[in-house]
């Protein structure tokens, strides 16, 4: 089961049903769904295929979670979860784990993005005991690339995606993270 985990200002709570509308929102934003999405309004079933596979994903400790700042509450979405068919074409990063993050506009630019990501990679690595994490970003996604880079992924390659090519990262993780909140070597 995925637990709640706290970050700075806030805490991931794992996603359920309830948060479908807002999901959906979230998604339909264009400058969200420009990368994550190929440009694609996901219709409102296959939102709730996702939150559904996200509560199965959590008896094994993967999903997502809901990322909720105070006093505001719901700021965007993060998970972890199984590469994707498309992405696990690679030998790179075949059946590896993947963070996927998403958050409100209004929210980018804060460092909002990296301290949930920070903590579901501190998850993965002590809770989890997952050796490493792996990651596919959209290669014209520059905000994201960067979100990589500066919480340590490196890239080990690329691989033609449904819209643009992909650039993959891998992280090796550590159980316990440097003070710095690297959790990668």
């Amino acid at each position: 089961m995925t637990p709640v985990l706290p970050i700075a200002g806030g805490r991931l709570r794992p996603a359920t049903m309830h948060d479908l509308d807002r999901v959906l929102g979230l998604l339909h934003d264009e400058t969200v769904r420009r990368y994550l999405c190929d440009e694609i309004c996901l219709p409102r079933e296959t939102v709730r295929d996702m939150l559904t596979r996200s509560e199965t994903l959590a008896a094994s400790g993967l999903g997502f979670w809901v990322i909720e700042q105070r006093p505001s509450g719901f700021s965007g979405i993060v998970g972890l979860q199984p590469v994707s068919t498309h992405v696990m074409k690679s030998p790179l990063v075949k059946d590896g784990i993947e963070p996927l993050i998403a958050l409100q506009p209004t929210y980018t630019g804060r460092g909002l993005a990296s301290a949930a990501l920070r903590s579901v990679m501190r998850y993965a690595g002590t809770s989890l005991a997952l050796d490493r994490l792996v990651a596919a970003v959209d290669e014209p996604n520059e905000r994201s690339r960067r979100l990589m880079q500066r919480t340590g992924f490196k890239e080990v390659g690329r691989l033609e995606g449904p819209a643009h090519e992909l650039v993959l990262y891998e992280c090796q993780l550590v159980a316990d993270p440097a003070p710095s909140g690297n959790n990668c070597v």
